[in-house]
């Protein structure tokens, strides 16, 4: 077994339980539905942290031509799967039987620890991918460093506008990324 191989089973916990969270919150968001009143910006970032959670694991695989590894590496990379994790965690509120939930409410009101945990992971993926290429100006390190600036920025501001238009943005530029990254592997 090689060290990727071995490490490799944690990440993927990290990300399966995310996964998991993500999608039992959503079950038991669908089976209150009478007593939720829905917003669609914490919809929106549940599916891309969907996706997000479902792209880490698929570049993860790139991680296995990595030679080096020590406990240190292995930490920092684990960092990004769990602030997806945490953010997977606030995306959506916990319903509990026989409450009544107001999902724009719950945006606002848990935006800045979903923001904050949501934006470490571009953050370090962009200082990894910039340290692999050996520059920041690499594209992906470049597209993650803005990516992490703009959904941070979302911790700091109830603005339903800037929510708005960050959330569009981001989540066109994440699309982008992911189709510009299959185009390449085909």
């Amino acid at each position: 077994m090689t060290p990727f191989e071995h490490l490799s089973v944690l990440i993927s916990i990290v990300l399966g339980l995310g996964l998991t969270h993500l999608l039992a919150s959503l079950h038991r968001l669908i089976q209150a539905r009478g007593r939720v009143r829905l917003y669609w910006l914490p919809l929106l970032w549940t599916a891309l942290i969907f996706v997000s959670l479902i792209e880490w694991w698929w570049a993860a695989f790139g991680l296995r031509q990595e030679t080096v590894w020590n406990f240190f590496y292995f930490l920092f990379i684990l960092l990004s799967p769990v602030s997806l994790y945490l953010a997977a965690a606030f995306v959506l509120p916990d319903v509990e039987t026989g409450e009544s939930y107001d999902l724009r409410e719950y945006y606002y009101d848990s935006r800045f620890w979903f923001f904050l945990f949501l934006s470490l992971s571009p953050a370090l993926d962009a200082v990894r991918r910039g340290v692999q290429a050996g520059s920041v100006t690499d594209f992906g390190a470049a597209s993650n460093a803005v990516a992490a600036v703009l959904v941070g920025s979302l911790a700091l501001t109830r603005n339903e506008r800037y929510h708005m238009g960050v959330t569009l943005f981001v989540g066109a530029l994440f699309l982008y990324f992911i189709v510009s990254s299959a185009i390449q592997l085909a």
